[in-house]
This record gives structure tokens, sequence and C-alpha cells, in this order.
């Protein structure tokens, strides 16, 4: 008979993966693992369904700290380690959901589904509920969004989804960043 070796679940210990802000990974392997968290009042609040998040580790050089909204890039994909400069905008990870994880510490970005990100100051074009492209900028931990019909040319967080606030730089943002499920 032949041993199941897949993936394992994996243990969010504070129940949120957005409150996670741990010194060392609960278990060893959890390391880059995903969690899909569904919202189930997802019918009565349309856009708010299923999110998923990657445990990573947040780079100890991170030049800002992590907020909601904010992007991270990957500062070592094999070792799933993140950060927030924006030299790295070529290899988008995910969105900070919360303050947490801290830098140098453990805890979980979101990768898809809605999401609520941070913008650069002078959008090139103002995010709206049409699905424009969402693209990283040169600021650290911000994206920006495309006008319609313009090429990316750095690698997509995904399509906005909602109307801009403009006084917070923050909109909507469906993610639709690289993932695969647990078995």
């Amino acid at each position: 008979m032949s041993n199941y070796t897949g993936n394992r679940a994996v243990f969010v210990q504070t129940g949120d993966p957005t409150n996670v802000n741990e010194t060392t990974p609960y278990a060893p392997g959890q390391l880059g693992k995903e969690v899909i968290v569904t919202n189930t009042s997802a019918s009565a609040n349309p856009g708010q369904g299923a999110k998923v998040f990657k445990y990573v580790l947040v780079d100890s050089t991170a030049p800002v700290a992590p907020f909601i909204g904010a992007v991270a890039w990957w500062s070592d994909r094999d070792n799933f380690v993140v950060t927030t400069a924006a030299t790295n905008r070529g290899k988008v990870a995910g969105v900070f959901c919360s303050a947490f994880p801290q830098v140098g510490k453990y805890g979980f970005i979101q990768i898809g589904g809605p999401a609520i990100v941070k913008f650069v100051d002078a959008v090139t074009a103002a995010p709206t509920a049409a699905g424009l492209f969402v693209v990283p900028s040169s600021t650290n931990a911000k994206a920006d969004c495309l006008a319609a019909g313009t090429a990316a040319l750095y690698p997509q967080l995904g399509t906005s989804n909602g109307v801009y606030d403009a006084t917070n730089t923050v909109a909507e943002v469906v993610l639709t960043l690289e993932w695969t499920t647990n078995p």
C-alpha cells in the first residue's frame, strides 16, 4: 500500500490570516502553503468571495513596514521571502492585508480574490469597476492602475474592482496571482 504525501492543511494560530505575526513558523513545512478563506455572506455582499493567502517571511531589510494594501514583491521566491522594495517589482508576490506580518516575521499575504490595494499618489488612471490592469509601481509597497487598452510592462497584481478612494489612494482589486490549492 502506498503512502499519501500530499500537502497538509495550514494551521492559522489566530484564526485569521491577516493577524498572523510569528517569530518562527508554527510547524515545519508550513512556509509557502496557502489558505483559502470563504466569506459565507458573499451572496449578500458581491465581490467579497473567497480569498487566498500564502504563508511567507517578510525580508528583514524591507524598506517599508507592511500596512493594509501594501504590495509585496518576492525577494527570494524559492524560500518564500517577500519585500516591499519596488526594485523587485517584476516579481509580484501579493498584498498585505494588515500591518502583519511585521518586517523579519512570518505571516500571510493575500494572493487571490478581492483585496484593498494602496496606489501611488498620482495614478496613471483612476481604478474603476471596469477591470483596469493593476500593476506594480516604482514606489515601495504601492501599485498603479493603467488606462484601458494600455499594455502592462510588469506582471499584473489583478484588475480594479471598485471606485477609487482618491483621499486614501486605495481601491478594491481582484488579485489574480499564481496560486495552487492544497489537496
